[in-house]
């Protein structure tokens, strides 16, 4: 699906028209639209790695976002993809906003003081660690 950046990602503020595929049930690679395609980014659903990842999101994002009903938006991490995999980065401290209704997105930064626990790039092992003690 296509969408606008009402909201940009941190150093990115000139892209708007963003292109979101789905790579499969847990990932997704979010693509330039404008010019050769560069930047694109690897997304990861949250929920995937952490049952305990909520936040409130701000009135004037989701005025922004034109998000009327929580289940209109999707939410996704931005992933800095490593080999091995598990040697990957997760930002939860910033996540993407998406409208899959009306085709808006953005970037939100999260307040540290309110959210301690979401970090700028935190280990994927960590959270693969804790789901194998969990099993």
């Amino acid at each position: 699906m296509e969408y606008r950046a009402v909201m940009p990602i941190l150093g990115f503020d000139t892209i708007t028209n963003w292109r979101l595929v789905a790579i499969d049930d847990i990932f997704y690679r979010l693509e330039n639209k404008e010019g050769d395609g560069t930047p694109s980014f690897t997304l990861i659903g949250p929920e995937t790695l952490r049952n305990d990842y909520a936040f409130d999101l701000p009135e004037s994002a989701a005025n922004a976002l034109g998000l009327e009903k929580a289940e209109d938006a999707m939410v996704l991490n931005i992933m800095i993809v490593d080999t091995p995999l598990e040697n990957s980065h997760i930002n939860f401290a910033a996540p993407l906003v998406f409208n899959k209704k009306n085709g808006k997105m953005g970037q939100v930064v999260l307040e540290n003081g309110k959210y301690p626990d979401y970090g700028v790039a935190e280990p994927l092992k960590k959270f693969l660690d804790t789901q194998r003690s969990a099993s």
